[in-house]
């Protein structure tokens, strides 16, 4: 085409070239061309730099897509080795903050996690947070949009946030969040979140990111509660809740192996076979409850009540002496008639024997506490009586210093 353009250019201003001398005539004609040319390389190079600048913009979109699937894979791999060794929610707590930062990037970011879709939020987790701004103050799963819908949400301005029941900190006119829900056992018991710029499409990669966090911590938060769940009903007695036998055991080994003081005391519901056979079973059962409930309103958190067989429990108490422990068991005496009269039960009593431990021997302290329970029937029940109480030994009681005869 340059060609052609050039041939009939010249054709038309040859006539006037005919007297011009050679090198100027060359010199026209070099002029000519180029100026045909130019316009036709300045078209190419447009053409070039553009698809050079398209090809670019792939690359780079490539680049960032392989860059980001790096991060989620590395994310997913960091993640499932660090839950996979958590062995309580105290750990998978610890590793879900870490993870909070790698999936945002140090972005803000928010946990808010339940026991149950209906109870308050137990943990509260913030990542670059300087304030209240922005912040999810959520009471419970079941208010959070997200977790109503089972999916992750992306709230693109702050009046679309504004919305939510949980905004109640003030707002940046200019900011976005993505939430995921965290899900334990099919359930969705809390949430995760993310702050950025209203209108960034980067809101939605944070949302991969986040979905993948929540994955994992939900995961392993499903398999932690099974376990604990598990050790707790492997350890309860499933009639009262209290601990069973068992746990007694292991607990005065425990306190013996620390050689922390401790003081033990039997005790037993007074003519618990009247109550069953005047009553019934399910009045029986009713008042075991009962005894179990009156008894936790007195004793401190460390405590541990356990139901040893049938109508009598052991009660741990460790750090108190024999004085402590008596006047703690007969505040909880003195509460029984009032909380039998609100439950409706016949009222019932108790007796007790309480020992300490001067040989740090659990089953020669059960055996004298065992004889200061009996010795707590034999004085006419309704009592709370300690080894100092019961020095001597009574009819009734075998060389092992258990009682083979007492009845109720």
């Amino acid at each position: 085409m340059v060609a052609v353009m050039f041939a009939l250019v010249r054709a038309l201003v040859v006539p006037s070239m005919a007297n011009v001398a050679l090198p100027w005539r060359m010199a026209m004609d070099a002029g000519l061309l180029l100026v045909l040319v130019a316009p036709v390389l300045a078209l190419l190079y447009a053409s070039m730099r553009r698809e050079a600048m398209n090809a670019r913009e792939a690359m780079d979109r490539e680049n960032a897509t392989l860059h980001e699937r790096l991060r989620a894979h590395d994310l997913n791999v960091r993640l499932t080795a660090a839950l996979d060794m958590a062995e309580d929610e105290d750990s998978v707590m610890r590793i879900a903050r870490q993870a909070m930062t790698l999936a945002t990037d140090g972005a803000p970011a928010q946990l808010l996690l339940a026991e149950t879709r209906e109870s308050p939020m137990r943990h509260d987790l913030r990542e670059g947070w300087s304030s209240d701004a922005g912040r999810c103050f959520i009471e419970r799963p079941s208010d959070c949009p997200a977790v109503r819908r089972g999916m992750g949400t992306v709230f693109e301005d702050s009046l679309i946030l504004s919305a939510c029941q949980g905004m109640r900190g003030p707002m940046d006119s200019n900011c976005a969040a993505a939430c995921t829900p965290i899900t334990v056992s099919g359930t969705g018991v809390g949430i995760l979140r993310g702050l950025g710029p209203a209108g960034d499409a980067d809101l939605y990669r944070l949302l991969q990111s986040l979905n993948t966090a929540a994955h994992h911590v939900g995961a392993r938060l499903s398999v932690v509660r099974s376990i604990s769940a598990s050790a707790r009903e492997a350890a309860t007695d499933p009639l009262t809740g209290a601990a069973n036998r068992r746990s007694g055991e292991a607990r005065m080994s425990e306190l013996m192996q620390h050689q922390d003081g401790y003081v033990l005391a039997m005790i037993d519901i007074d003519f618990f076979k009247k109550i069953n056979d005047g009553h019934g079973h399910e009045v029986g059962d009713r008042a075991l409850k009962l005894l179990v409930d009156v008894l936790r309103g007195c004793i401190r958190h460390d405590d541990l009540l356990c139901r040893y067989g049938g109508e009598e429990f052991l009660l741990i108490l460790p750090g108190l002496d024999i004085g402590a422990a008596t006047a703690m068991l007969q505040r909880c005496r003195s509460e029984l008639p009032m909380a039998c009269n609100h439950a409706g039960l016949p009222e019932f009593t108790i007796s007790a024997g309480i020992a300490d431990a001067p040989n740090s021997n659990p089953a020669q302290q059960l055996r004298a506490a065992d004889a200061a329970l009996y010795r707590a029937k034999q004085s006419g029940r309704d009592r709370i009586l300690s080894t100092a109480d019961a020095t001597h030994t009574e009819p009734g009681i075998g060389a092992q210093g258990v009682d083979i005869s007492r009845a109720g």
